[in-house]
């Protein structure tokens, strides 16, 4: 059984994911997306929610959005913007590709 899945819902999101920010995997710790006053890795875009100084969130880009030659793989894509020193430096770094996200 698969540890992830295609569609865009945070349940489908790779919880081994969280790893990578130093959370424990489980479900509440990946969303549902932003609600307020949460700091969910699923889809997340607000600054210090999750790492101070940084934006990090987990992302499934289609091949539609990998089009702009910052994303190499269409599939689940850790999105890290920094601040400060280095604000609006984007890192993506590609965790399961995928050919379709159908």
């Amino acid at each position: 059984m698969s540890s992830w899945g295609k569609t865009d819902v945070y349940t489908a999101a790779p919880l081994w994911a969280l790893s990578y920010v130093n959370r424990k995997p489980v479900l509440t710790n990946m969303g549902p997306a932003d609600s307020a006053g949460s700091n969910d890795l699923f889809e997340n875009t607000a600054a210090n929610d999750i790492i101070t100084g940084i934006t990090v969130g987990l992302f499934n880009y289609a091949s539609s959005e990998t089009q702009s030659g910052k994303i190499a793989h269409t599939g689940w894509v850790l999105k890290k913007t920094g601040s400060g020193g280095r604000a609006n430096r984007d890192q993506y770094e590609t965790l399961v590709c995928l050919t379709s996200n159908s």
